[in-house]
């Protein structure tokens, strides 16, 4: 008789109360154990709004945030556009748009080209440019483009620095020698961790367990140390964190799951095609800082649904706006929820929903009572980390590999090798070779999709509003570029190295003598290694997965002769059973073909994979963890205060008092925090395509409305209603269209670029309805003039 399996409510429930008693006690403890520091009054920005004196700041900025001295322009009449400065403004905007689009989309239409000739260590030109040249290119672009801005506000408005700027400069360096201390302190734990399992030939978990327990530790008590009651601090941390510190944050949550766990591996099994994420997700801060960046944080305020209510004239924009982002960040947030339990049960050896829930716990202490300004100084902290992990396994591999320490630039040696492998082994897909799988409007597509959902993200267009002033967005977006750059010029050594060693030292080896670490990963489901004689004397009730669908698709037939319910090699036959160009599926030998390996675990197996000390696999799992962690803490907040402060406070309760709306954002996170934990139990797709859903979702929906809220007056309400909702629809449509079936699609572009269809849908509507109906009011238009 079949077990009929029922889920365990109650468990469940009581479950939600412990972890709820435990993260309240641990607030309240950690509370009483780190009391606040105190900001003096003088430090407290004086522009903008009034705001209350905040006796209950933390970190210090002096000097931030004070106004600048009158300049000739004042006496222009206010919100009144500088026509010169503007159209000199539009000029640069648009010679630099016409370099990224040429970096980004000439080189990889012409890759198989390009990849007939090498550079530097071995390097394919056409695999070069999508992995590091467009990067150097996007980079200098953003670093030029912020320099000669500020050149021009200084040169027409004869803009002078406030007196306060050495004091800020001191507060900074301050600052800085507080996370030098963090880097060097983390560096010898990690040292003396390692040490300890060496001598003492301690257990693996041993070391997992330390550095979490630490790091969960230290971002708790900077997130508690941060706490505050202040709305703008809450919201928008005072509007005073330094560009560089705000440029690690930026990093900090962007880097999350996807960048860290997934696209090393998505690079291992895609080869080529997967630098489409590379490119996309770097090519996007250069439209970040040339069209958004400066403008929102000129407008100030809170969210983005702030900005469209405001531009668009009315609540239903600013509900549409906040619905909207609820549904992209809840997205990314389930990615990265994800990404924690993974790790978790890998590393810690605890359950995956467990895992789920220490690490959710881990979020809502960074966040929970200090809101952005606890997040801010939690993500620069964490960026520091994850940097740290990332780069120690492979800088080991590229040494241990090419005799030089730099895998940035030696991986094209890997690449060389790898061929050679690829021709040994009878594998046709090269590697490198560019469009094995994808068509190029795909690539193309999707390289468009991540670009500008980039710019549409709403957890990485708050954070400009943080800032003191338009230079300090303007050189926030500089430099979490450089920050995003040293992982993603990274990204694809790792990968290289990687496929390198398990070309070398796993594939071609008896199955039976699989090493420890594929062992270890498929234990928790995500390495199959797929030859028939590994069925052999296992229970036919208990196939694993690979099997048992092969089974379903007919492939593979069983026929137990002897009744006995095991699986013998005898009793297999079918399509499965016959040998390939690339695989003899009954041979006993591991062929590449018959590896299975999730791409959400090549970075975190690779250690393993090179026979590194468990300490360094322990770190990598650190480093992973503060990405997902730095990540969903920008999605929470952002959920958080679209729930609270645009639906709550602004729509249906605005004369709601300071606590009221404090705590309501509170409870709106730890509400969103639990769902999350509920959507990530389904164990969904890959993570990156999970993201990468969210970028076309950012890409159709506030990319056009923004651009066209800022550089056309013409636009209004209803327009950017209709546009925003006419382009979620289209995206979701052909996604769920592609997702239901494969067949289904235009030039061979996927679901995970459906958003190249959303965005233009967007912007015709907009303007399509902004023309069929009344302009917006000069009020309206007065605020363009002065975001300008």
């Amino acid at each position: 008789m079949q077990q009929v399996l029922t889920f365990n409510w109650i468990g469940l429930l009581q479950l939600i109360v412990l972890w709820m008693l435990i993260v309240f006690v641990a607030v309240w403890v950690l509370d009483w154990l780190f009391p606040p520091l105190h900001r003096d009054e003088s430090e407290l920005p004086t522009s903008g709004s009034a705001r209350q004196p905040n006796r209950r700041a933390r970190l210090r900025v002096p000097g931030r945030g004070q106004p600048a001295p009158a300049s000739p322009a004042a006496a222009r009449p206010a919100g009144q556009i500088d026509q010169p400065a503007w159209r000199a403004n539009l000029r640069l905007i648009g010679l630099m748009l016409l370099i990224w689009a040429g970096v980004s989309f000439v080189p990889a239409a012409l890759s198989p080209q390009l990849n007939q000739l090498q550079i530097l260590t071995g390097f394919p030109l056409g695999y070069y440019m999508g992995a590091q040249g467009s990067l150097v290119v996007f980079l200098g672009l953003i670093t030029a483009y912020a320099w000669r801005a500020a050149h021009l506000e200084r040169r027409l408005t004869a803009l002078r620095l406030p007196e306060g700027t050495r004091a800020g400069r001191a507060g900074i360096r301050r600052l800085g020698i507080i996370y030098i201390l963090f880097t060097a302190g983390f560096i010898l734990f990690a040292l003396l961790v390692g040490t300890l399992e060496q001598r003492f030939s301690l257990p693996a978990a041993f070391s997992g367990w330390a550095l979490m327990i630490v790091m969960i530790g230290l971002y708790a008590v900077i997130g508690i140390a941060s706490r505050t009651r202040n709305l703008d601090e809450y919201f928008v941390a005072g509007r005073r964190i330094p560009a560089f510190f705000n440029g690690m944050a930026i990093g900090a949550d962007w880097m999350s799951a996807a960048s860290f766990i997934s696209l090393a591996g998505t690079l291992w099994l895609l080869g080529y095609e997967g630098l489409a994420y590379i490119m996309g997700w770097t090519g996007g801060y250069v439209l970040l800082a040339l069209l958004l960046a400066p403008y929102l944080r000129k407008f100030g305020q809170y969210t983005i649904p702030d900005f469209v209510a405001t531009r668009y004239e009315g609540h239903r924009p600013r509900v549409v706006a906040a619905v909207i982002g609820v549904i992209i960040s809840f997205t990314y947030l389930t990615a990265q929820v994800t990404g924690i339990g993974i790790i978790m049960s890998r590393f810690l050896g605890v359950n995956y929903l467990a895992g789920v829930t220490i690490g959710l716990g881990a979020v809502l202490f960074c966040s929970y009572l200090g809101g952005m300004r606890a997040i801010t100084w939690t993500q620069v902290a964490q960026c520091i980390v994850l940097l740290i992990a990332y780069l120690t396994p492979v800088t080991i591999l590229s040494f241990r590999s090419t005799g030089v320490p730099i895998p940035q630039i030696m991986y094209g040696e890997a690449l060389q090798q790898i061929t050679q492998l690829e021709a040994a082994q009878g594998i046709t897909s090269s590697y490198v070779t560019p469009f094995n799988n994808w068509t190029p409007w795909n690539f193309m597509a999707l390289m468009f999709c991540l670009m500008v959902g980039t710019a549409g993200l709403p957890h990485i267009l708050i954070r400009f509003y943080t800032v003191p002033d338009v230079g300090a967005a303007r050189r926030s977006v500089a430099w979490a570029m450089l920050f995003i750059c040293l992982l993603y010029f990274t990204a694809p050594a790792y990968a290289a190295f990687s496929r390198l060693e398990v070309m070398k030292n796993v594939v071609g080896k008896p199955v039976t003598a699989v090493p420890e670490w594929a062992v270890n990963w498929a234990n928790v489901g995500l390495i199959e290694y797929t030859d028939l004689t590994t069925l052999e004397h296992t229970p036919i009730a208990q196939l694993p997965r690979w099997a048992d669908r092969l089974v379903q698709s007919g492939d593979l037939v069983i026929d137990d002769r002897d009744g006995d319910g095991l699986i013998g090699m005898s009793e297999l036959s079918g399509p499965a059973t016959r040998p390939t160009a690339t695989a003899n599926p009954t041979d006993g030998i591991l062929q590449f073909d018959e590896l299975k390996i999730d791409p959400d675990v090549v970075v975190l197996a690779t250690p393993e994979i090179a026979g590194l000390p468990h300490t360094v696999a322990a770190l990598v799992a650190a480093g992973g963890l503060a990405a997902a962690l730095s990540t969903a803490d920008g999605l929470l907040m952002v959920i958080a205060s679209a729930l609270s402060h645009d639906l709550y406070t602004r729509t249906f309760y605005p004369a709601s008092a300071t606590r009221e709306r404090l705590l309501i954002g509170r409870a709106m996170m730890f509400l969103v925090a639990v769902a999350a934990a509920f959507a990530a139990t389904r164990r969904l797709p890959l993570i990156v395509q999970l993201v990468a859903w969210a970028f076309s979702f950012a890409a159709a929906t506030f990319f056009p409305i923004l651009v066209l809220g800022i550089f056309w007056k013409r636009a209004n309400g209803r327009g950017a209603v209709a546009g925003m909702i006419a382009g979620l629809l289209t995206t979701l449509l052909y996604m769920l269209l592609n997702v239901r079936d494969p067949d289904f699609n235009v030039l061979g572009i996927t679901n995970v670029a459906a958003g190249v269809f959303g965005v233009p849908v967007n912007f015709l509507v907009t303007i399509i309805v902004s023309k069929l109906t009344p302009p917006p009011s000069p009020e309206t238009q007065h605020l363009v003039d002065t975001l300008r």
